[in-house]
């Protein structure tokens, strides 16, 4: 017996494959970049935040992670910051306590960019110098987009239609 629900759409991916429904083709990762443009890392050095609420409003505070500020200047320095395609000038605080990213500068970035709480940020260091820093960045979202979670047939919603990661 075959579980369906009151539209008449297929329930689980058990039925799908029993009546021969054909599943959505799978992204090519290499060439069909989805869902912000997240890509693989280059081999450089990084680090990842997942945002709270004290890296967005009010505050707006972005710091690096505690073992990557080896890699940076210890001084005040220009920083860039690129995501698709775009940059965003700012100034990383390296002679504080705290090191941080200019407040004002990450605010930007973090409105332009819809951040909220949650989102996970990559931070790929591409150039280090006491002349100037720069960071590729990635955003993995925290949520799902809808048409994902819509799609009945998607991929992940079952033992037998696993989500591949590559």
């Amino acid at each position: 017996m075959s579980s369906r629900r009151s539209n008449g759409r297929v329930g689980s991916g058990r039925d799908a494959l029993e009546n021969e429904v054909p599943l959505p083709p799978l992204p090519d990762h290499t060439t069909n970049l989805q869902w912000g443009e997240v890509k693989p890392l280059s081999g450089k050095p990084y680090f990842y935040s997942i945002l709270a609420n004290s890296n967005l409003y009010p505050r707006y505070y972005m710091w690096p992670a505690r073992n990557f500020r080896l890699e940076l200047p210890s001084c005040e320095v220009p920083t860039i910051l690129t995501y698709m395609g775009k940059s965003w000038d700012m100034v990383y605080h390296g002679k504080r306590k705290l090191p941080v990213f200019s407040p004002a500068g990450w605010k930007k970035f973090a409105v332009e960019n819809c951040l909220r709480v949650e989102d996970a940020c990559i931070f790929e260091l591409m150039e280090s110098s006491d002349k100037r820093v720069i960071f590729e960045v990635q955003i993995l979202r925290c949520d799902i987009p809808s048409e994902i979670l819509e799609n009945e047939m998607m991929m992940g919603q079952s033992r037998e239609m696993p989500i591949v990661l590559y």
